[in-house]
């Protein structure tokens, strides 16, 4: 299944166009601060009380959009019929949901943007209303609003019981900030706390304790990953990463255009589909490209390789064109 004309990707977009797609994002992106200044568009308005989803498959996408992450959001935007696709035909399920979100800084005019969960031709309409903002606390600085955007996860989305832990993902560059205040916590992610302040470990365990928390890292600013050694910067933003989540749970990558391949890993994972995911993306991908993905998914993947399978696992998989009723993701 390629990028480009020799696939077919979701019903709604036959004839997607990746490089038109981008073009159209990357215009919005723009142009979105300054329109949503000019409509003075209120933070408060950008965050809804709760989100909702019947789905029992819902998958959760929190992206930083301050400067440094540059076009990020603009690639998965191109590739939104490719991800569709395979999160519902091969990863989780014929009614798997999304819901984007936009994590800023807690200085930013928005720090925090949550869209409803969606799917389908609906889910342009999703991120093409997040603004990009572009701020950010800048180059050599400390954090970005990771645990205001995880707190409202955590206490403010409701899905089934049957849902399980769903898959979590977080895109971004930074550390989070080491605590949140109580009015933070209100005014940001519209939660309430007895404590005057709760740790960022205090608050991402509490996430975990809901859903299957992973981190896609880009090296901070014009870092590079090409050494074994990681540099400076991102070192310390990666350790303190680890500190939080551990290092099976982050996935480092400084090619934005393999993030929604590595989406696909983590979903992977969490659907034990990892064989599945090696064919098509090798059917797919130049050498280079592959490893780039498989470097960064090794730590997420534990090394495993091809053919490695729990006995007893959920392998469904459906040809294109096929249906499926059930996720990988369901327990016999």
């Amino acid at each position: 299944m390629a990028e480009g004309d020799d696939y077919t990707p979701a019903p709604w977009a036959a004839k997607h166009d990746f490089t038109a797609a981008r073009k159209t994002y990357d215009a919005h992106a723009g142009r979105s601060y300054a329109d949503a200044s000019a409509s003075k568009v209120s933070s408060s308005n950008l965050v809804p009380a709760r989100i909702e989803t019947k789905s029992t498959h819902p998958l959760i996408i929190r992206c930083d959009v301050s400067g440094s992450m540059g076009g990020w959001p603009n690639t998965i935007f191109s590739k939104l019929p490719y991800l569709e696709h395979e999160v519902r035909t091969e990863y989780l399920g014929d009614d798997a949901e999304i819901s984007f979100g936009a994590i800023g800084d807690t200085g930013d005019s928005y720090p925090l943007q949550i869209q409803p969960f969606t799917i389908g031709e609906a889910m342009k309409t999703s991120l093409t209303s997040l603004i990009i903002e572009g701020g950010g606390t800048g180059p050599g600085s400390c954090c970005e609003a990771y645990a205001v955007a995880a707190l409202y996860d955590a206490r403010n989305v409701r899905f089934p019981k049957s849902a399980g832990k769903p898959p979590y993902i977080i895109i971004g560059d930074e550390k989070p900030y080491h605590t949140v205040g109580k009015n933070e916590a209100l005014n940001f992610a519209k939660a309430t706390m007895e404590e005057s302040r709760l740790s960022a470990e205090q608050i991402f365990t509490e996430l975990r304790d809901r859903y299957s928390v992973y981190l896609i890292l880009k090296p901070y600013g014009g870092e590079s990953l090409s050494g074994d050694e990681l540099p400076r910067v991102t070192k310390d933003v990666y350790d303190r990463w680890v500190e939080i989540l551990g290092a099976d749970r982050i996935a480092l990558l400084d090619d934005p255009g393999r993030v929604v391949d590595v989406i696909f890993g983590l979903l992977a994972k969490e659907s034990d589909r990892i064989d599945y995911f090696r064919d098509e993306i090798e059917g797919r991908q130049n050498p280079d490209q592959v490893g780039t993905v498989y470097k960064s998914l090794f730590t997420v993947h534990g090394g495993r390789t091809r053919g490695s399978t729990k006995r007893g696992a959920s392998r469904l998989h459906t040809p294109t064109g096929g249906t499926k009723s059930k996720s990988p993701l369901d327990k016999k």
